[in-house]
């Protein structure tokens, strides 16, 4: 046995690195403590029995989580609150792709009906300009000002877009907001786009 690999076994450790595998030289010996294999060829024959028995593998799942329902939620929220930063990464990257996807799908689209789009922002502007109340002070165009700062210091820091919406729509179709500080959040721009105009009231 490989003096690593004895190592490894007494820390606990799940890999080490031992003999360069002949076939994916590229996994720099890196094996799993428990059996020996490759990673990489280990994962290889796990995809490849995925592939073979999907549709077993699926019904399995299926049955055993329909079976076990409380002890499969009981586990989730475990898991999920020892690994909050990397599911906060994963969100993180997540957001970003799907920010960059709509940025990109809204541009083609803007570029074939500018037009209609330009109109479109007119009319934003001038119902943002109609819902913004009179009575507001200076420091409350202030802080309307400091939540757009915010989100153009959000978007340069993450890497995606973020947005300043409204949490009551200004044009929503059953109740409109007005554009006050109370009524803005700064929110990743994706979920912004996918929100569009709804509202929705919890009913206690």
């Amino acid at each position: 046995m490989h003096p690593n690999r004895i190592l490894a076994k007494q820390n606990g450790e799940v890999r080490f690195v031992g003999t360069e595998c002949v076939s994916h030289p590229e996994a720099a010996g890196v094996r799993y403590t428990s059996n020996n294999a490759c990673v990489i060829c280990a994962l290889e024959r796990v995809k490849a029995y995925q592939q073979r028995n999907g549709q077993v593998i699926k019904q399995r799942t299926k049955t055993y989580y329909h079976t076990n329902k409380e002890l499969c939620k009981a586990r989730t929220k475990q898991w999920g609150e020892a690994n909050k930063d990397y599911l906060s990464a994963q969100k993180r990257a997540y957001a970003q792709r799907a920010s960059e996807q709509i940025k990109a799908k809204y541009k083609k689209y803007y570029e074939e009906n500018y037009p209609r789009m330009l109109a479109k922002r007119n009319k934003q502007h001038a119902d943002k300009l109609l819902r913004t109340p009179k009575w507001l002070t200076k420091d409350d165009h202030w802080i309307i000002e400091q939540a757009y700062e915010l989100a153009a210091m959000r978007t340069q820091m993450f890497g995606f877009a973020w947005h300043v919406d409204h949490k009551i729509p200004l044009r929503g179709k059953n109740v409109s907001g007005f554009h006050t500080p109370v009524n803005l959040q700064v929110i990743p721009g994706a979920e912004n786009l996918r929100k569009t105009n709804k509202f929705e009231v919890t009913h206690v």
